[in-house]
């Protein structure tokens, strides 16, 4: 069995850790975390791993994973780059805005990213949800042909991209994940605004929320789209816009930006083109 190093084991890493250790496709050698305390609580999660606090000090392995933030992959590449057995090692990083480049410095190892499209805001959870998530790679053949086993393990599905596209590919998935939080925290404000208590409104959403999830990944969004916009009800998005002006000029400023990108949407549906033109001016004008 392969050896695996952690650097960087926050909830993306432990979760990989434990998985990769429950499975038997890696044996976890040594965790590296800014904080002892932090990397003996990895391994205690994952259940293996030796706990340090520098690289320095972590052991020679088939396979580095670096899980930390972005801002400091280009640092521990640099680090890693000066250990003398790198160049038999597959050295990787799970950012799913950066390419293998960033790694450039550990070369002659093999190096790649491998990004999973999955939230990692909760490791328990993960442990049960991360299967049939698709992870997108792009690096090294051999580092693909290695990461590529390791993820399917895991019951995930794998694509490879360029490194090129690495931004955009990543700006997909910040429009699906983390906007769409962003749009159920508009939500909440708006319903409080309005006087309804946060815990009633997540109960009012929740069924509409999932069914829209699921009406998009089945019909897609064209046929998903719903609601006034949708419907070419200008009166209904004027009246929106002076309750959400009122109440807070910030959500009137979203709903005009977000309203637009429906217009377009809707386009490609049934909206007659007379009606997109008339909100279309009605969600571009600032103020009324």
């Amino acid at each position: 069995m392969q050896t695996l190093n952690i650097i960087g084991a926050g909830k993306l890493g432990r979760t990989l850790g434990r998985l990769w250790r429950q499975r038997q496709v890696f044996e976890i050698a040594a965790i590296c975390n800014r904080s002892l305390p932090s990397a003996r609580d990895a391994a205690t999660f994952i259940g293996a791993g030796r706990a340090v606090d520098t690289i320095d000090t972590m052991p020679d392995a088939d396979c580095w994973l670096i899980a930390t933030s972005d801002g400091q992959i280009t640092a521990v590449a640099g680090a890693l780059g000066r250990r003398a057995e790198r160049g038999h090692s597959v050295i990787f990083h799970c950012s799913g805005a950066l390419s293998s480049e960033v790694l450039a410095p550990c070369r002659p190892a093999a190096t790649a990213s491998a990004h999973p499209v999955h939230s990692f805001a909760a490791p328990e959870s993960s442990l049960q949800t991360l299967a049939g998530s698709s992870v997108a790679l792009e690096g090294d053949p051999r580092a693909l042909d290695i990461l590529g086993s390791a993820f399917t393990a895991l019951d995930c599905t794998t694509l490879t991209i360029e490194a090129e596209n690495k931004s955009l590919y990543h700006a997909g998935s910040v429009f699906a994940c983390n906007y769409l939080t962003a749009l159920m925290d508009l939500s909440l404000r708006t319903f409080a605004a309005a006087g309804i208590d946060r815990e009633r409104a997540l109960q009012m959403l929740q069924p509409i929320v999932l069914q829209t999830a699921r009406n998009n990944m089945q019909l897609g969004p064209e046929r998903a789209l719903t609601g006034p916009i949708a419907r070419g009800d200008t009166a209904t998005v004027a009246t929106q816009l002076d309750a959400l002006r009122a109440a807070d000029p910030q959500l009137a400023q979203c709903y005009r930006q977000l309203g637009l990108a429906c217009v377009e949407l809707a386009r490609r549906g049934a909206l007659p083109e007379d009606a997109a033109k008339t909100l279309t001016e009605l969600l571009e004008e600032p103020s009324r």
